[in-house]
Formats: C-alpha cells, sequence, structure tokens
C-alpha cells in the first residue's frame, strides 16, 4: 500500500502548494526529472514578490537513509556559504507535514551540460572556451569559501542558464550520494570522471577536481567521456586517450598534466588549467575576429543556452546591434585624435590594472599551493615518525637497552607534532590531536582552527541587549579547541590526580557523559593541571574565540541555519530523547562544519571571560574580556534544560565563578606556536 508521502509525490502537479506552514511554494510546471527525484518551476509565495525558483523534490524511497537525509540538509547549509553568480544558491531545506522533503534553489532552466553534449555540441570555440571558464571558476571559488572539494564534478552537475550563464550544482553532496547511488533508476556518473585518488579511502584534495574538470573539458571538446563508470583504477590509469582536435601537440602535452596519477604535478586550479592549456590571444589576433565578446565567460555558456531555445530561423546578433545602434557621428580629424588620445590611456590603465590583479592572484593561489604542501610533507613526516616509535616501543620489551634511542625518537616526535600544530589549516577541522598526559592516558582530543575574521553577536535580531553590538573580531593566530565538551572520564582522571572530590553525576552516568556540576574555578584548575601535564599551554576558550568555532564560518542563528531542525542538538523542545532530561553522551549530534560537537545545547560551558552587561568595551583581537573584580563569569552555547532561542553561538549569559549546577560543564582550548 502506498504511503502518503508516495501518494503526494507521484500527484505533484501545477498550482500545487508545498512546503511548512511558514513558507509556501506554489508549483509552476515540471522542469525535469532528477536522479533525486523532481525538478519543479515553482513560485515563492513566502517572500516578498513571489520570486520563480526550481525546487528538487527528493523522492520518498530516498529518504529512508538517514544519513542521506543529514548530507542533504548539510549540503542546504554550506551552500548558503557560496553566494556566487555560477554556483547554483540554495535557498534552503524543507519539510512538508507529511514528510515530503525538497530542496529550493535559484532558478535553473533545466538545461545541462550533459543534455547539451548529447544533442551534439554544436557550440563555436569561442562559446566553448567561454562554458569551460565558467565552470572553472566555480569550482575554484567554491573550495575557497568551503575548504573542500567538489568531488563530484561531471556534466550533469552544471546548469546553463540563458541569462547568467552556468549555474554550478551539487557541493558537499558527494559522500551522501555515495550511499544511495546504486539503488538510484539513473544513478549518477561522477565515477567516470573521478581522480584515481577517489577510488581509495580517504579524504579527496582540490586536486580531484582539477581531474574531473579536465575529463569533463576532455568530452566537451571530443564528444565523449574519457572513461566510463566502469572503469577501475587500473584501466583508467593505464588508458591512452587520443588528443582533441583542437589542440596542438603542446598544448595536448600540457593538459595531460591534469591526468598525472600523481596528484602533486596537476594544476594548482582548475583556472590555472585553462589559461596555461589556452592561453589569451595576443591583441592583433583578437581584432580579427568577426564578433567581439564583453565578457567571453558569460557569453560563452549564454550562446549555448541559447542555442537550445529554438530551432528557428533567427536574425543574427550582429544584424540585431545593426538595428538597434545609431551609427555614430562623422569626426573631426583634431577630435578623432583626442579621442585616440583618451583611448590608449584608457587601455593603459584598464592593462595595468588588470595585470596588477592577476599577479596578485597567481601569489595568493602560489602561497596557499606551498601552505598545502608544507603541511602534507608535516603530517607524512609526523606519521612517519609516530609509526617508528610504536616500532621501538615494541623492541623495546625485547630488548633493553634502548630507552635512549626511544627517548630521541620521542623528542622528534614532539618537535613534528608542534610544527603540524603551528600551521595554518587548510581546512578547518581536518587536523584533530591528542597530546599525552602519561604512558596509557591521553588529553581531549583537539581540532585545529585556522585565524579569522568573524560578525560576533547577534545578527538575526533573535537576542537580548547583552549580544550587542555586532561586531568584526580578528582572531590573528591559529588555536586549538576541544572537539568535544570535557568529558566525565577526562576530569576524574584530573581530580584523582589532585585529590579532590569527584563531580556528581547525578545518576546520570560517568564516562562519555559531559562533566557537570563543576564551577568555573573547577574548569580553570583542570585546564591549568593538563597544561603541567603535557607541557602545553591549554586553557580555557575565550568568549570570542568559543563564538568563532561556535559558527564555524557562519552567520545564521544556528550554524544550520535560520531555523531550529529537530535532533540537532539537546535542549527543551530540540527533538531529541535528552530534551529537558539529562546531557546526551558527547558526540551524540552531527558536527558543525568545523569538526567541533555540541556547542549548541546539552551542557551550559564556562569560558575564559569576565561576564560584560555588552560588547561595547569588548576586545576586538579575540582575547578575554578581564576585570579586577571580577564578580560573575561567562558561559555560552546553553543545555539540555535550556528553549531553543537560548543555545544560538549568539547567546550569552553569567554566573558566579563558584557556583556549579547539573546543566553546567566546560570544553578547553590551546594556544599554538608559530
Amino acid at each position: 500500500m502506498a504511503s502518503t508521502q508516495d501518494t503526494l509525490y507521484q500527484g505533484l502537479k501545477e498550482d500545487l502548494l508545498l512546503g511548512p506552514d511558514h513558507h509556501r511554494f506554489k508549483l509552476i510546471k515540471k522542469a525535469a526529472e532528477h536522479p533525486l527525484g523532481q525538478l519543479w518551476q515553482a513560485e515563492d509565495v513566502g517572500v516578498a514578490g513571489n520570486p520563480i525558483v526550481t525546487l528538487l523534490i527528493i523522492k520518498p524511497s530516498l529518504l529512508k537513509h538517514k544519513d542521506f537525509v543529514e548530507g542533504v540538509k548539510k549540503h542546504a547549509t554550506l551552500n548558503k556559504q557560496l553566494q556566487n553568480k555560477h554556483i547554483a544558491e540554495c535557498y534552503g531545506f524543507f519539510a512538508q507535514k507529511d514528510g515530503l522533503l525538497f530542496l529550493s534553489y535559484e532558478k535553473l532552466d533545466g538545461l545541462t551540460l550533459e543534455g547539451l553534449i548529447k544533442k551534439g555540441n554544436n557550440l563555436q570555440e569561442k562559446q566553448q572556451r567561454g562554458l569551460l571558464r565558467q565552470i572553472a571558476y566555480a569550482t575554484d571559488i567554491g573550495f575557497q569559501k568551503l575548504h573542500s572539494p567538489h568531488a563530484g564534478l561531471e556534466p550533469s552537475a552544471v546548469f546553463i542558464n540563458r541569462k547568467g550563464g552556468i549555474k554550478l550544482t551539487r557541493f558537499s553532496l558527494r559522500e551522501s550520494l555515495d550511499l544511495i547511488n546504486e539503488l538510484l533508476d539513473e544513478p549518477f556518473r561522477f565515477k567516470a570522471y573521478q581522480a584515481p585518488e577517489a577510488f581509495r579511502p580517504g579524504k579527496l584534495t582540490r586536486k580531484a577536481d582539477i581531474y574531473a574538470f579536465a575529463a569533463i573539458t576532455y568530452e566537451l571538446l571530443t564528444g565523449k567521456p574519457p572513461f566510463k563508470v566502469e572503469d577501475t583504477e587500473s584501466e583508467r590509469v593505464r588508458k591512452v586517450l587520443d588528443k582533441p582536435n583542437c589542440m596542438d601537440e603542446d598544448q595536448w602535452k600540457i593538459f595531460e598534466r591534469a591526468f598525472s596519477t600523481d596528484a602533486d604535478e596537476r594544476f594548482a586550479n582548475c583556472t590555472e588549467l585553462l589559461a596555461e592549456v589556452f592561453p589569451d590571444k595576443p591583441d592583433n589576433e583578437e581584432e580579427k575576429q568577426p564578433e567581439k565578446s564583453e565578457n567571453a565567460e558569460d557569453k560563452g555558456a549564454k550562446d549555448a543556452a541559447e542555442a537550445e531555445v529554438s530551432n528557428e530561423e533567427k536574425p543574427s546578433l550582429k544584424d540585431k546591434l545593426k538595428r538597434l545602434v545609431p551609427k555614430p557621428p562623422k569626426l573631426s580629424k583634431t577630435s578623432a585624435y583626442i579621442l585616440s588620445g583618451l583611448s590608449i590611456f584608457v587601455l593603459g590603465y584598464l592593462a595595468g590594472w588588470f595585470l596588477s590583479e592577476f599577479l596578485n592572484f597567481k601569489e595568493k593561489d602560489f602561497q596557499e599551493l606551498q601552505i598545502a604542501k608544507q603541511q602534507e610533507a608535516l603530517q607524512q613526516m609526523y606519521s612517519s615518525l609516530q609509526a617508528q616509535q610504536e616500532l621501538h616501543k615494541k623492541r623495546g620489551n625485547e630488548l633493553k637497552g634502548k630507552d635512549l634511542d626511544i627517548n630521541i625518537l620521542q623528542q622528534e616526535l614532539a618537535a613534528a607534532q608542534q610544527l603540524i600544530k603551528g600551521a595554518e589549516p587548510e581546512q578547518p577541522g581536518n587536523q584533530v590531536f591528542k597530546d599525552q598526559i602519561d604512558e596509557k592516558a591521553y588529553g581531549p582530543e583537539m581540532v585545529l582552527l585556522p585565524s579569522g575574521d568573524f560578525r560576533m553577536g547577534d545578527q538575526s535580531g533573535l537576542g537580548d541587549d547583552n549580544e550587542k553590538p555586532v561586531h568584526v573580531v580578528h582572531i590573528d593566530k591559529p588555536f586549538s579547541i576541544s572537539r568535544y565538551e570535557v568529558t566525565f572520564a577526562e576530569y576524574d582522571l584530573f581530580a584523582k590526580s589532585t585529590r579532590r572530590p569527584l563531580p556528581d553525576d547525578n545518576g546520570w552516568g560517568r564516562g562519555n557523559q559531559p562533566v557537570i556540576n563543576v564551577t568555573w574555578k573547577d574548569a580553570d584548575a583542570y585546564a591549568e593541571w593538563l597544561s603541567s601535564q603535557t607541557g602545553q599551554p591549554y586553557r580555557l576558550p575565550t568568549e570570542a574565540e568559543w563564538e568563532y568555532a561556535a559558527r564555524a564560518g557562519t552567520l545564521s542563528p544556528y550554524w544550520w541555519g535560520n531555523e531550529l531542525i529537530q535532533g540537532m542538538a539537546a535542549c527543551s523542545g530540540c527533538g531529541s530523547d535528552w530534551d529537558g532530561k539529562q546531557p546526551a553522551p558527547v558526540g551524540s549530534f552531527q558536527a558543525n562544519p568545523w569538526g567541533i560537537h555540541d556547542m549548541t545545547g546539552n551542557v551550559d560551558e564556562w569560558v575564559a571571560d569576565c561576564y560584560s552587561e555588552n560588547y561595547a568595551l569588548a576586545p576586538i583581537d579575540g582575547s578575554a574580556f578581564t576585570e579586577r573584580a571580577c564578580k560573575n563569569r561567562t558561559m555560552r552555547g546553553g543545555s539540555w534544560f535550556e528553549i531553543d532561542r537560548l543555545i544560538r553561538p549568539a547567546s550569552r549569559y553569567r554566573h558566579p565563578a563558584d557556583s556549579k549546577r547539573n546543566s553546567w560543564g566546560f570544553r578547553i582550548a590551546l594556544d599554538m606556536s608559530k
């Protein structure tokens, strides 16, 4: 028997209203079938002016896979950070009362690069280059903003709009699509374009996008994909590709670098690939072209879309321009000389500006590449030394007298670890480590975060006066923050070692539960003890560092979006099993985009600052606010006991430093040497 979801999905029709009560969409017409469901054009009646949007309505059968659904929600959240004209803007993830789910995007015409190629690519060379430049630009911008590769590039992910050019989709979706791809009637074909390293476990880098973009370029130029979905890694590596007719031998030799099995040999980014293979033509060659474009990138994709609109004969662009543009008046020789001189001056100025911007971009990109290579080399060094240490430990049990060698190796290992900690992370949340306390025990897991700027305070109008004024804070150097709230297991080790009383767990259990019933002084003492045991400068995070980590690059009230989503945290009304009852074990909920858990809800968290009534005197360098007579300390994050409004990253409150409660805990921070 069909479910309510299936019945509604099968009965989708024009003029049907979809969405939650507070935000409705009116279906206009079906745009296309989609592997994940149906694409519909719709009016967003929940927004002034009823703008036209495109809805991706997901098949009910896919909603049974909870990890896939969570991945789609994450995709909707992260895509709000992109905001680029060549990346399809995702307005959000919406749920119907009966459980039907859909994504809302900016208006997409429905034509994809895959469809264009299947119909026969009749684009001129200039149109192809313009379209490829837009794809390259969108891919590179996506990485710069999310600090992670697209990882699922393929022609069907590229939409082509008649106005606005290409719209790249599916950022941050690859892992989720892997979960359900084999269940689809028409599976996605990203495996036909993926790099060799994608066949092996482990996180992908932006070099995987370079490879996939090269495969898309090859298909657009030749009309056939370089590889098949069923090709294995070894088959792909051994395959010899034919040179596209539009490339000479030198161009092909350069282009083949993008297909290198050694990722380091590929280009730094997609834009560089195109610039190296298809360098801009000299000015005298451009003058010979019959038609000029003020922006070859935008015009190329626009022409590609317009070529599909109709097969009817229509006047050429040149003819239309002749009709619309009046003939210029004849100029005297003196006027002509003056106009020529001004033109030369303006062109010279623009050329100088463009060259300056280009060199700055290349320098920045080169620096990013060098930092990434340095981090990778340090990580390899650390892993190698760690493996050697394990080997020495095993031999030490059998052969005595090796203590000196092991001590030397441990010193080298600690030095390598310090180098890794001091490097700016390329992607927040990727570098996680623990410092050793003794032979058996380690400190909390720490996540390395980069320096950067963020807007601190209530930016949504949901907060109190103590969250204002909103101000920009500059975190001037990397630091680390604990991945989870400090647990009973971690705190009890400290308490027993220092002969302090163990905090009451209220009968909810110890171990992996967040420690509760601790004062600010207890939390500060724990950080001081951890510093003495590890030799590292552990401390409580400052209020600014805490909000910086909790926001994880977002501006919305919650890190996942503008509204509360059920099951994302423990609070009163958050939709979890622990709401209003007790804290959940640490890590029970999805991490934020920087890999940090439970910064919303679960337990309130002490921070280093003295409490201030507002941000009028707040430091803007990320340091803690201090006073000689500090009556109250600041707490952040909300708890299992509070309502949802109080678990926002901007929410803050105060308590005396020697008070404690069964909903209060803490996490720690660590200064990183540079």
